[in-house]
């Protein structure tokens, strides 16, 4: 049986990667927290910050991956802006621990990208545009998109933006977070000014195992199909999941004053993906059903 790594194995995308794969392949998984979050025994679960580059290839080299999918990152993008130094150290330097260990043992690398590697001024963007990121997160993931490529030749680079899904213990993701707020009645401000392609997080793992199994290689989006501004895509959370709407005001960029610079005209095109993959990732409504099932089932 092949065997593979999830690097940030309890996070969202990580943990849909598991659920995945573990009956096809051999895993493990790799995420700085005590225990795992899937209580899967099939899978060899590591504790292991990846930032500590000796102990990411001692692991590496014992366990052997033909693959390395590198989900683990820092993504809270304000406190990317406030932390800087921690920002810079897993996204940058744990990417390349990741790619350097890959490299010392023949492993394909499979990297999670994102949109906010461009200024959002003339979104969404396709695999040829030029990246010019705005805030801190954003250039740290371009950098680590620059290494990896330094690094390795045989790599998968997959940007992706405003993921969202259901995975029990994980931590909130927008749209856990805005039922969570609707849920309790409280009032939420979300920008009309923001455009993106919500991507469910089930698609994206079906398409990150299908990159690995077609040995495809070099830069692919991996995002939603629908292009929408947050307030309208936070509407519709409320619409399928049958929350009071009157909850959530419109408000603009400027008016949050949140301390990292968002791309406003950002997302993804995944013209290159859907015609190499023959798959295509579901819009918003389809999504949110999705994943209204999945919580539904999960009780």
């Amino acid at each position: 049986m092949k065997s593979i790594c999830v690097t940030g194995g309890n996070g969202l995308l990580g943990t849909k990667l598991l659920d995945l794969a573990h009956q096809k392949y051999r895993i493990i998984s790799l995420d700085c927290q005590n225990a795992p979050l899937l209580p899967e025994t099939s899978v060899e679960y590591v504790q292991c910050d990846i930032t500590d580059r000796e102990k990411v290839n001692q692991i590496l080299s014992r366990t052997r991956p033909e693959a390395v999918f590198h989900t683990a990152a820092f993504t809270d993008v304000d406190r990317c802006e406030l932390e800087k130094e921690k920002c810079w150290n897993v996204n940058v330097r744990g990417t390349e621990n990741v790619a350097l260990a890959c490299k010392a043992i023949g492993a394909k690398m499979i990297h999670i990208s994102t949109d906010y590697v461009f200024d959002g001024t003339n979104g969404p963007y396709s695999e040829e545009d030029i990246p010019n990121p705005i805030s801190y997160y954003g250039k740290t993931k371009w950098e680590s998109e620059q290494i990896v490529k330094k690094i390795l030749e045989d790599f998968v680079i997959v940007r992706t933006t405003v993921l969202y899904g259901y995975a029990p213990g994980v931590r909130l993701n927008f749209v856990t977070w805005l039922i969570e707020k609707l849920r309790n009645h409280e009032p939420v401000y979300i920008t009309e000014d923001q455009y993106g392609t919500p991507t469910l997080a089930d698609d994206l793992a079906k398409a990150l195992l299908m990159l690995f199994e077609k040995n495809r290689t070099g830069i692919y989006n991996g995002a939603g199909r629908e292009y929408v501004n947050r307030y309208v895509f936070a509407q519709k959370v409320a619409e399928i999941f049958g929350l009071n709407c009157s909850f959530i005001f419109s408000t603009s960029t400027e008016q949050l004053r949140q301390p990292a610079p968002r791309p406003k005209k950002g997302g993804l095109k995944i013209d290159k993906l859907t015609r190499d993959l023959g798959i295509s990732f579901s819009d918003v409504r389809e999504g949110l059903i999705f994943m209204k099932d999945q919580m539904k089932y999960s009780k």
